[in-house]
């Protein structure tokens, strides 16, 4: 079990030679889609605090063995003996395995249900946003019959949701990693036209989203609260390094030594596998300077890329028969990627959670916050589509790039439902992110926008995720609305593309 858990939480200390604080302060690089209501890990294990034998009120963190280990009496050897009180603390950590593990198993199983319901009934929308507003409904309705109860829905779902915070980038990166075999089929000209699109339409969209923000904010004058300092997730350890390390090498040789064709196939899905996560935790640990344009997600790309060249010629299977291997989108045989994607509707789930943990805030801005988002999603679609047809891009290009300022946990999904290819959506998605991170806050400071609101809500509608991290450290004010608003963005954008008569107006500009 430790095995496994090492590699799941990066935040559970298993260090037996470091002494461990009274109360665990999480700390380390924040995720692109941090929120304060999903950031404070020491709740996953906070059980009955105040009946602890030795009256002290906290509980050792699950999978800490020198909080469970150390400080014990020891027989005349120096070895611990086991008493009650350590059966006891072990007993507590294995639980909180098992409540992770519950959690994460409930959210997946919602998300297959209600995928399954939606397509026997033939409901045109996609099924993760039905789960998601099924899941902001019942925690209203719950919250309005026993405030308590609630928070016993919320304790018991957290493991996952900052599980799901802290891996994020993972489950939509598969569709990046695949781009250099969706680039074979574009040419030179339409690839510029593309980047052009993307670097024009990225603070066209930064500076309309925050003039309509101050429009709405000089006719509500409502007050802005003094904003609470956001907990950060902690870094990854060295025990993720070596396990996805070794990983790696196994399943490398597996590969090239398996003469077993079915053998094979499970060792090259475990290699690539251990591929993805690797080069997202290598580029976790590269310097801020450096991931400030080489975000974690694009070392991800190019280590998985560079893993299926090396098997490819290993094997002899070839670096493209390697790389199709890694998103098969075939039930019977599904790669690496396949199981990375099968959590996209998990993700989407807990957004539901992340909007209802800020429902005060979206009441007392609501103007500013759902006219802003309404417009941004509005305007980046409608555009983008006119933008793309000026160019005269290829249609299904042309789809491919109006969800560019939406999160790729919903871009995808708006792509599906455009005809357009993934890979592309995830590249603009992408590109779009990265210039908003790296040049959204000097274009706003540039412009005059000095209001927090109007900062966050554009540095969202521009940028989504990537640009909620770029504000996280220097812009506590101006963070929380950035957290809320790119997920109302993603949700807007995707229920307008749902609406029949914009879905086609999309298609008849783009035609």
């Amino acid at each position: 079990m430790s095995i496994v858990a090492r590699t799941l939480h990066p935040e559970w200390n298993f260090s037996s030679d470091q002494p461990v604080p009274p109360r665990l302060q999480a700390t380390g690089r924040s995720s692109p889609d941090d929120s304060s209501a999903l950031n404070d890990p020491e709740a996953l294990v906070k059980r009955d605090v105040d009946s602890q034998p030795d009256g002290s009120g906290t509980m050792p963190y699950p999978g800490d063995r020198s909080a469970l280990l150390s400080g014990g009496p020891r027989d005349g050897d120096g070895e611990e003996v086991h008493t009650g009180r350590s059966r006891q603390k072990e007993s507590h950590s294995a639980l909180a395995y098992l409540h992770w593990a519950a959690a994460i198993a409930s959210l997946w199983l919602a998300d297959k249900a209600v995928a399954k319901l939606a397509k026997s009934a033939h409901v045109d929308f996609p099924p993760p946003l039905i789960g998601m507003f099924i899941i902001i409904a019942g925690l209203v309705g719950s919250s309005a019959v026993s405030e308590s109860g609630c928070q016993k829905i919320e304790a018991f779902f957290k493991p996952a949701l900052v599980w799901i915070q802290r891996w994020l980038p993972l489950f939509y990166v598969p569709s990046l990693i695949m781009l250099p075999l969706t680039l074979n089929t574009i040419n030179g000209v339409a690839l510029t036209k593309i980047l052009s699109i993307i670097a024009i339409g990225m603070p066209f969209t930064l500076l309309v989203t925050a003039q309509v923000a101050i429009v709405i904010r000089r006719i509500s004058q409502t007050e802005l609260e003094p904003a609470k300092p956001e907990a950060q997730l902690p870094p990854f350890s060295k025990v993720h390094h070596i396990a996805w390390g070794a990983t790696w090498l196994v399943s490398l040789a597996g590969c090239a030594l398996s003469s077993s064709a079915q053998v094979t196939r499970y060792a090259s899905s475990s290699y690539m596998l251990a591929s993805t996560v690797g080069g997202y935790l290598i580029g976790c640990a590269l310097p801020a300077k450096l991931t400030a344009f080489l975000h974690p997600m694009i070392t991800t790309a190019c280590l998985a890329n560079f893993s299926a060249l090396l098997m490819g010629t290993l094997t002899g299977a070839g670096y493209e028969t390697t790389l199709r291997g890694f998103l098969t989108k075939n039930a019977a045989q599904q790669g690496a990627g396949d199981l990375l994607m099968s959590f996209l509707g998990v993700v989407i789930l807990t957004f539901g959670f992340k909007i209802f943990s800020q429902r005060r805030l979206m009441v007392r801005h609501a103007p500013e916050i759902f006219g802003s988002t309404t417009a941004s999603a509005a305007f980046s679609i409608f555009a983008t589509a006119f933008a793309a047809k000026a160019a005269g891009l290829a249609p299904e290009l042309a789809r491919a790039l109006v969800p560019r300022c939406v999160t790729i946990a919903l871009a995808l999904p708006m792509a599906a439902a455009l005809h357009a290819p993934a890979g592309i959506c995830v590249a603009g998605v992408a590109l779009s992110g990265l210039l908003g991170a790296n040049f959204g806050q000097a274009i706003l400071s540039r412009f005059g926008f000095r209001d927090p609101i109007a900062r966050g809500l554009s540095q969202a509608g521009a940028a989504h995720g990537l640009g909620t991290a770029a504000i996280a450290s220097d812009e506590p004010e101006a963070l929380p609305f950035c957290a809320l608003a790119y997920a109302l963005i993603g949700i807007i954008s995707t229920v307008l593309v749902s609406i029949p008569a914009v879905r086609g107006s999309i298609f008849a500009i783009t035609a």
